[in-house]
């Protein structure tokens, strides 16, 4: 395995990260999850102009970036706690830009003129009368115009992606959400006319599913990446009995075990990103339940080593925390997921 990422690609990535540093994006993130919903559709489509979305369709179009390239942006991503769908616009352009029926769909998704959200864990039946049941879990922005959902197909007993509006669903969950960033809401499609459904043939939906984890675990190594800077640079300042903590043996053995962990998972999604062409099964499932729980290990160190601070608003730990809990959560059912059987 080679692990080199394109010149262009990495230029991107700086030119991202220059991007939410220059509008201060992380900390208005932040500011807004305290409140009001702090996805911005502004920012989005400001990335979707950096050609974001585009990055995995070929030239002259795109990019042509591989999983592996497109791994390193999505950390980008985790690093500010991105609310918006930038994963499910990674894993979905490539697919419609291969669908004859997805034109339209995959315009809008480019340009920023249509965000869309992705949900592909859920048991989601499209009847051969094009009725469709079950219940849908998704990341709800507060922005999203429609969400795309994985569904078994039982006419051609094979998977289709069955797009919604989000407007004519309406969520249906309530009370305060665990990730304030980006909420996980319940949808009910049952009843709802869908703005399309897409037959999907082959590999499709497994791709789909595999992509999915290995660059939304690409996001939680982004977080895991500036969490620790963060908290290096925090127990250089903070004194106790006159020194710095950071000084102690204790902590330094802490932030030790939170690097590795950090290394290990990137060096996980690299091998899951490279290895998605052959038998990605073994290496996905473990990456699923490997780097949310290595990412979580690193954010209540992280916490820990704040003090009574990493437990307020004052910092911002908790909310990486809050977001690798959730995607626990989503990622655990990676491995509960329907498989959909290739037509």
């Amino acid at each position: 395995m080679r692990f080199v990422i394109d010149d262009d690609v990495l230029g991107l990535v700086e030119s991202v990260t220059d991007f939410f540093e220059r509008r201060g994006d992380r900390g208005a993130i932040t500011e807004a999850s305290r409140g009001s919903a702090a996805a911005d559709r502004q920012r989005w489509q400001a990335l979707c102009a950096m050609g974001v979305p585009l990055l995995r369709l070929p030239e002259p179009d795109g990019v042509g970036a591989g999983l592996l390239e497109v791994a390193a942006v999505a950390e980008t991503f985790g690093a500010v706690l991105l609310p918006e769908p930038a994963v499910a616009a990674l894993v979905l352009a490539p697919l419609w830009a291969n669908h004859p029926a997805a034109r339209g769909l995959l315009d809008g998704l480019c340009t920023g003129s249509r965000i869309t959200t992705l949900s592909v864990f859920d048991d989601v039946v499209v009847s051969p009368s094009g009725e469709i049941t079950g219940r849908v879990r998704v990341f709800d922005d507060g922005i999203s115009d429609s969400v795309a959902v994985l569904a078994h197909d039982e006419y051609t007993g094979g998977s289709a992606l069955a797009v919604f509006d989000m407007a004519v669903l309406g969520p249906q969950g309530g009370g305060p959400a665990l990730d304030p960033t980006r909420p996980l809401t319940e949808v009910t499609p049952a009843g709802v006319e869908p703005l399309a459904i897409l037959r999907l043939c082959g590999e499709d939906a497994e791709r789909m599913r595999h992509e999915f984890v290995i660059l939304s675990a690409a996001e939680l190594v982004g977080g895991m990446q500036q969490v620790l800077r963060d908290t290096v640079e925090f127990v250089k300042t903070r004194t106790q009995f006159g020194r710095p903590i950071g000084s102690f043996q204790a902590v330094k053995h802490q932030l030790a075990d939170a690097y590795a962990l950090t290394e290990q998972s990137r060096a996980l999604v690299q091998v899951a990103a490279l290895s998605i062409v052959d038998d990605p099964q073994d290496i996905v499932g473990s990456l699923a339940r490997w780097v949310p729980r290595s990412a979580i290990t690193v954010f209540e160190t992280a916490v820990h080593l704040h003090g009574a601070m990493g437990f307020s608003w004052e910092v911002d730990v908790h909310l990486y925390l809050r977001r690798a809990l959730v995607l626990r959560t989503a990622l655990n059912r990676y491995a509960a997921a329907p498989t959909v059987q290739a037509v």
